[in-house]
């Protein structure tokens, strides 16, 4: 689908998803994943990602850390540029996000973390980002064949397949490392609201 019916598609489909406060989600192979519709945050983590080299959807690469260490508040997704499932969802929440943020001077940067490094070239993540209308606080990213196991196990990221994954989202700043985790489907506004909330960091 070209835009605009991709980023409405997944904001319909999360109003859909948000009528039931518990319910199943059909996957493509045809396995049920039960999903809690609510926001469940979880207690604050600290996350040190080792510095793996990433590349974003304009093709430039550079250490994970290197990159995001200095960006301020940060949310973090997890998707796949094949997904017709959850990942319309997370990026749907992330386009409500990047809509609200519109004008705004908000140091506020998002972060699509890819997790098929077999498709999802910086050419897939462009033409991703390009169906959500993504602005320039937006960014795509890969960490390759050999990065992305270990940069989804420093970012706490576990799933037994990549089509059954659960929506989830990292929101703090890589300055500290200090994050919360949320499962589920939150509000893009709730997201907003805890990114705000994130203490400014100076880097040592």
């Amino acid at each position: 689908m070209k835009h605009p019916l991709i980023p409405i598609a997944a904001l319909a489909s999360l109003a859909a998803f948000s009528v039931h406060a518990h319910g199943t989600m059909q996957h493509a192979d045809g396995s049920q994943m039960q999903m809690q519709m609510q926001m469940q945050s979880n207690t604050q983590e600290q996350l040190a990602p080792p510095d793996i080299p990433v590349t974003d959807a304009a093709g430039r690469t550079e250490g994970f850390t290197t990159r995001m260490r200095n960006t301020g508040p940060v949310i973090v997704s997890f998707m796949y540029t094949n997904c017709e499932t959850v990942c319309d969802i997370t990026n749907g929440i992330l386009y409500g996000v990047d809509q609200d943020l519109a004008g705004q001077d908000d140091r506020i940067t998002l972060v699509s973390v890819a997790i098929d490094p077999a498709n999802d070239t910086p050419e897939a993540l462009r033409k991703t980002a390009a169906e959500f209308s993504a602005s320039d606080r937006w960014l795509w990213l890969t960490a390759g064949m050999r990065g992305t196991s270990p940069l989804l196990d420093s970012l706490g990221v576990a799933f037994d397949s990549i089509e059954t994954h659960d929506p989830m989202f990292l929101v703090g700043d890589f300055c500290s490392g200090a994050f919360t985790r949320i499962i589920g489907i939150p509000e893009p506004k709730a997201l907003i609201a805890m990114a705000r909330d994130v203490p400014e960091c100076v880097s040592s």
